[in-house]
């Protein structure tokens, strides 16, 4: 009786095997990603024009416009191998929207090769390799990034990050322009974040979507504690360097989930 016992065991532990097997096999193929940024301020969400927010500096703020670039992701499996998204089409814009600009918080990277990632990396901004190839190769995003106020004059580049609003100092309300960037070649503010998460299946069954947490109130109130009443339009020098070491902190991987989708 022990031996059939045994017997019976083996083979379902042998049968668990082949099943888990079976599954790991079946990740084959390739599905989308779809990654949705939820912007916020603090822990409030982030609404425009309407909520008022308190930063870690004791300043109230009223928030006008978010806008920023997402570049050059890459996808991280259990194993560390990287599959790098095509540099070529690695480009988007991220809006709350506002004025005439409509809203943009979601993006979709294709053709993902079947895998379990546990780590997506990404640019905030444009690389200098990229910027320098020229407007020409660039023209298509160049127009976009115009039309959501993402640019200066093609020798200055792109903005990377906008932020503004108001912010009150004794009762009166004072606009504030945060516009983060590279300058040209001179000056690069282009920085890369890589970000853990939970385990995003994709296969030719699983289509995974990453939803990323952005707190905007890391800009001012980060490593570094920005003042907007100490200068409330910042577009380049040390501060803006500040900022931009800020802002790679503003970013979570708050959850996956995933849809069957062929």
């Amino acid at each position: 009786m022990k031996k059939i016992l045994a017997f019976i065991a083996l083979a379902i532990a042998f049968t668990s095997c082949s099943d888990n097997e079976i599954i790991n096999d079946k990740l084959e193929g390739k599905n989308e990603v779809v990654i949705e940024f939820d912007n916020g301020f603090a822990e409030d969400k982030l609404l425009l024009g309407t909520s008022t927010y308190t930063n870690g500096n004791d300043e109230t703020l009223t928030i006008n416009s978010f806008d920023y670039i997402v570049s050059n992701f890459v996808l991280v499996t259990e194993e560390g191998e990287e599959f790098v998204y095509p540099k070529e089409e690695s480009y988007f814009i991220i809006s709350e929207g506002g004025g005439d600009k409509p809203k943009k918080i979601q993006i979709s990277l294709k053709d993902v090769p079947a895998g379990k990632y546990t780590k997506i990396k990404f640019g905030i901004g444009v690389d200098q390799e990229r910027f320098i190839e020229g407007q020409a190769v660039q023209q298509d995003f160049w127009t976009l990034a115009e039309s959501y106020n993402l640019t200066w004059s093609w020798q200055a580049g792109y903005k990377f990050v906008v932020l503004e609003g108001n912010y009150k100092e004794n009762a009166t309300d004072n606009p504030f322009m945060l516009h983060i960037a590279s300058r040209g070649t001179t000056v690069d503010l282009y920085k890369e974040v890589t970000l853990p998460m939970d385990v995003a299946i994709v296969s030719n069954e699983q289509s995974p979507q990453l939803h990323i947490k952005v707190d905007a109130n890391t800009m001012l109130d980060g490593k570094s504690k920005i003042k907007l009443s100490e200068g409330a339009t910042i577009m380049g020098g040390d501060k803006a360097s500040l900022i931009a070491e800020n802002y790679t902190e503003m970013f979570m991987v708050h959850h996956v989930h995933h849809t069957n989708h062929h």
